[in-house]
């Protein structure tokens, strides 16, 4: 168990059947960093999960300048300066992109002097784990992500599902087309000039750890959107365009090197009084992107702060625990807006300034950022893209 800080406060006697200062429920990336974090403040902790030590197979990048100072350099396996978006033409975003070694970021993450014990808790368990402060830091639920198959959700929750496979630098020239990353190609697969009534998906291609590339056909969000079957036959057709065999995404799925995501993009309503959610179901969570890690990671030693206080003076840790009201807008008119007012609006993005995409792409950007890149964007649009997009915003 952790060593106390023993310049902390008196404070009010613990009732007898608490035995920690923090239960973290949860121990993916997001919940192993604040674990380690609470830690490192001196606070005891008890964390929970199923399946402690279990490698994480999920893809974690995200924007070099959201990581901590604290996190060792090795836990970066790849970079990408200056990535592209694709809509309309092909438009630069000036930011590194990084993709982080999980094996690695494993071991940075030291969970020394946590008590964790090898179970699931379900909602209703949370409120009676032992400590004075519980996190819920379980995912974006229900659901995991990386299922290698399309098992019964909710029927009116949106996902984000993508199918990829692992190519080596050279057969994956000809789809980068020069860039170091392609954060979203939106454009047709089939090279048609619009999507027509096809729901838009988009490529993602980014350098991994081993040296290979991701090629990767994402949904952003979708109720239920194309399933993985759909999105592989996308791909095919995709890297076929780019000159690409089309055996070259059956021969790398037929040697595992394929990654399946399917990830719900938003989380039933917190119970009132309920525990504070951190990560993929919290406030870390970018709905307009599906991000979450790296904002988890910018923002954990900001929630530790606020637990400490929590831990020391009784009451709720005093940070929010949900994405904003204008994030969880964006995210419902992406999922009304029509195939081809979808890539506008994205073509759009891709001509903001560097300031505007930013506060879209960060998800602790502050609201009236926030809302200015937004407003930016639709002056962007041409004019019938402009009115479907005020159509699936207003109702």
């Amino acid at each position: 168990m952790a060593a106390r800080d023993a310049s902390r406060p008196a404070r009010e006697a613990t009732p007898p059947h608490v035995r920690w200062d923090v239960a973290v429920a949860g121990l993916g990336p997001a919940g192993a960093a604040l674990v380690h974090r609470l830690l490192r403040r001196g606070l005891s902790v008890l964390a929970v999960d199923p399946r402690p030590g279990a490698p994480w197979r999920q893809t974690l990048g995200g924007w070099t300048r959201q990581l901590p100072s604290w996190l060792p350099a090795d836990v970066v396996g790849a970079t990408a300066s200056d990535p592209v978006i694709r809509a309309g033409a092909t438009y630069p975003i000036p930011q590194q992109y990084a993709v982080l070694d999980n094996a690695a970021l494993a071991r940075a993450l030291d969970l020394g002097g946590a008590v964790v014990e090898t179970r699931g808790v379900g909602d209703a368990e949370l409120a009676d784990l032992p400590a004075r402060v519980v996190i819920d830091a379980r995912g974006s639920r229900p659901g995991d992500s990386h299922r290698r198959d399309d098992r019964a959700r909710p029927a009116r929750v949106p996902l984000q599902r993508a199918f990829g496979v692992l190519v080596d630098p050279e057969v994956a020239a000809p789809v980068l087309g020069g860039a170091s990353a392609v954060l979203m190609d939106w454009r047709p697969v089939d090279g048609a000039p619009s999507w027509g009534a096809t729901p838009p998906t988009f490529l993602y291609a980014i350098p991994m750890p081993d040296g290979r590339l991701l090629l990767e056909e994402t949904c952003l969000a979708g109720v239920p959107g194309p399933d993985h079957a759909d999105l592989r036959e996308r791909l095919r057709h995709r890297l076929n365009r780019s000159g690409l065999p089309a055996s070259t995404v059956d021969e790398a799925a037929a040697r595992s090197d394929a990654e399946y995501v399917s990830i719900p993009m938003v989380r039933a309503p917190r119970p009132r009084g309920g525990p504070l959610r951190f990560g993929a179901a919290g406030a870390q969570h970018n709905p307009i992107t599906g991000y979450s890690f790296f904002a988890s990671l910018r923002a954990v030693d900001d929630v530790v702060d606020a637990v400490a206080v929590a831990v020391r003076d009784g009451g709720r840790p005093r940070v929010p625990d949900r994405p904003p009201v204008v994030r969880q807008a964006a995210l419902r008119a992406l999922l009304r807006l029509s195939p081809d007012d979808t890539l506008a609006l994205f073509d759009a993005f891709g001509r903001l300034p560097a300031d505007r995409q930013w506060a879209v792409l960060d998800a602790r950007a502050a609201t009236p950022d926030l809302l200015a890149g937004l407003t930016t964007q639709f002056t962007r649009l041409p004019p019938r893209s402009a009115v479907g997009l005020l159509r699936a915003t207003t109702f």
